[in-house]
């Protein structure tokens, strides 16, 4: 895969996390030229707790109930976020001020060995069957 310049910064930061990033194990990945895959084991020893419900009160008068949801540190939700925002922001400081995410990601749990070996198969594949890419 010869990767653009946005290609290269994806690259890129796989590679700082794989490097700096404890928490997590990178086993495998590939940057396509519309998407990422990458397998990630979670090797958390603890993850924050979720904060306690807030009060909010309303304009009629009533109390709304409920929680936003920050990401937990050590999370899946959180090492997304950090690495599609850490390329967003490189992609812009280079030009493509127009960079943009689909909103969310597509996520599975691997559960045996028989699942990992189909997925890193898959991900290690992708290239290979980039022109039969419904999205090409």
């Amino acid at each position: 895969m010869c990767y653009s310049v946005l290609g290269e910064i994806a690259s890129n930061e796989i590679i700082t996390a794989i490097e700096f990033k404890k928490d997590i194990i990178i086993h495998e990945h590939v940057i396509m030229p519309n998407h990422v895959h990458i397998l990630v084991e979670l090797r958390n020893e603890s993850i924050t707790n979720i904060p306690e419900g807030a009060i909010l009160p309303m304009a009629d008068g009533s109390d709304r109930r409920g929680r936003l949801s920050p990401l937990q540190k050590g999370s899946l939700g959180a090492f997304i976020n950090r690495y599609k925002g850490r390329v967003t922001r490189r992609c812009r400081d280079v030009g493509f001020v127009d960079f943009g995410w689909q909103p969310k990601y597509h996520d599975r749990v691997v559960r045996n060995r028989k699942e990992y070996d189909l997925m890193a198969g898959y991900i290690n594949e992708n290239i290979s069957n980039w022109d039969n890419d419904q999205t090409n």
